[in-house]
């Protein structure tokens, strides 16, 4: 008997792929908001970021300082440790300064070394805190966790934050676009080097071999050299007397690192670790490495900073000196027109009287002598009369009459009667209810002239010819007819 076969429900079939489909769904928009998030980065980061992605190293721009001497610098890895002292010891009696890429646990083990090292006056760069490679590699931000632990330690025990790091295993291999842009963002110099001493090849590594690998290493005007002060470095120790008489011999000079040192890195190259960063990421280490940028400054930003402030506290400095120096010169101006404002005016009338004008009557403004005009008048044995409703001053003398308009600040000049100019006068005005005249244009209105003035800082004085009152009484009828043949 032939077995039967059930049909399928189509109905739960149905269903079951809409679950599929809602399920996809679902999927997909779980995903979106971090693309989303990805999107909101800034420009200039997601442009930077595209570049490192495809392996662009982005060099910060620095200044270095090349010595003039050919220059060795010694640099010990993996320390503190209990042969630390060993190498002290030796660099002490050669007379040589080196620098010491410590370790953060090693110098929480032995900060008696790590001390001696900076007391000594030697340089400090930070190796990360333990060394293994599959932690410090397997991201970037396991790697900046481990500098930061590691720089702790070592500010904690001699108060120092290193600038210089060197990667454990060099950079090469390990380090990709990422990594040195991030640490260089923050302020630090990553550390390689351009000779080998070989002494970590293996372990226990002979004392002749590491020589005659440093002997057969190419010269350059300046060579970083690497050696070893951790456990198990004994020939490191014994041969580095050996070494430092190498060089000498060969005129070499020797120093510690420091961020004026062009340093020693190795190219980019495919690293043999498999890691990947997001945007998101990306923007996460760039905001966590500036903010220490900021936090730490380099030693040469902080001479910089200083340099900056000496300027500004000197341009200061001058800028209040010329204040002084202005503030001076203004109050002695001040001193000076005062003492000459105090001056009284002397006014000699060529063939007449000789009389003085009190500085309160009288002032120097925009190089002209002003005073009231019916002082002036009747000093000079005239007579002057206000008319209130028209607020015009009637000056009258000898022959000569005058209407000073304050409104339309006008004169209108009358001899004999009868009008013989007008002109307009700015400079009247009235103060303290009395007209102020220019000396100057009132004498030459009157048919005088100024004939001298002296306007000394201790003196002043002034001149003038005019026509004296009896001249114009006596010889009234001649002037008259004078005026008439002129046409007037």
């Amino acid at each position: 008997m032939r077995s039967q076969v059930k049909a399928p429900n189509n109905g739960r079939l149905r269903f079951q792929i809409m679950m599929v489909v809602v399920l996809l769904v679902s999927l997909l928009i779980g995903s979106m908001p971090a693309k989303a998030a990805d999107n909101e980065a800034d420009p200039s980061v997601q442009e930077t970021f595209g570049q490192l992605q495809a392996g662009k190293r982005l060099k910060s721009e620095r200044t270095y300082v090349t010595p003039e001497q050919p220059t060795v610098y010694l640099t010990f890895d993996d320390g503190p440790s209990k042969l630390t002292n060993q190498v002290l010891d030796i660099l002490d009696k050669e007379d040589v300064k080196a620098t010491f890429f410590v370790l953060g646990e090693q110098a929480k083990a032995h900060p008696a070394e790590l001390k001696r090292i900076v007391k000594d006056g030697h340089a400090i760069g930070n190796h990360t805190y333990n060394h293994v490679y599959k932690e410090l590699y397997s991201d970037f931000q396991t790697f900046w966790n481990q500098i930061q632990r590691s720089e702790d330690v070592i500010s904690n025990i001699v108060g120092i934050r290193p600038q210089l790091v060197r990667a454990p295993g060099g950079t090469a291999t390990n380090f990709d676009a990422y990594y040195f842009y991030l640490m260089e963002q923050a302020g630090y110099i990553m550390e390689d080097w351009n000779v080998d001493s070989g002494d970590s090849k293996r372990a226990n590594v002979p004392v002749n071999e590491i020589w005659q690998t440093v002997k057969a290493s190419p010269l350059d005007h300046e060579i970083n050299i690497l050696f070893h002060d951790g456990t198990g470095h004994e020939s490191s120790v014994q041969v580095l007397p050996q070494v430092i008489s190498y060089y000498k011999k060969l005129g070499y000079a020797f120093a510690t690192l420091t961020d004026q040192v062009k340093p020693k890195q190795f190219a980019i190259t495919k690293p043999k670790w498999s890691r990947n960063m997001s945007l998101k990421q990306f923007q996460g280490m760039i905001d966590q490495t500036q903010q220490y940028a900021v936090a730490h400054p380099s030693p040469s930003d902080l001479v910089k900073q200083a340099e900056e402030k000496r300027l500004a506290q000197k341009l200061e400095a001058e800028a209040e000196e010329k204040a002084k120096a202005k503030k001076e010169e203004e109050a002695e101006a001040a001193r000076i027109l005062a003492k000459q404002a105090a001056l009284p005016l002397q006014v000699h009338v060529l063939g007449g009287n000789t009389f003085s004008i009190e500085p309160s009557i009288y002032k120097l403004h925009a190089n002209q002598i002003e005073l009231p005009l019916r002082y002036l008048i009747e000093k000079m044995g005239g007579k002057v009369a206000w008319q209130a409703d028209t607020k015009t001053a009637n000056a009258h003398y000898g022959i000569y009459d005058m209407d000073y308009d304050l409104v339309n600040r006008s004169i209108s000049l009358f001899t004999l009667g009868k009008q013989t100019a007008y002109y307009s006068l700015a400079d009247m005005n009235m103060q303290d209810n009395q007209i102020i005249v220019p000396l100057r244009k009132t004498i030459v209105s009157l048919g005088g002239r100024i004939t001298n003035a002296v306007m000394d800082p201790d003196y002043r004085e002034v001149s003038m010819a005019l026509r004296p009152l009896h001249f114009f009484k006596e010889n009234n009828t001649i002037l008259k007819n004078s005026l008439f043949a002129m046409g007037g």
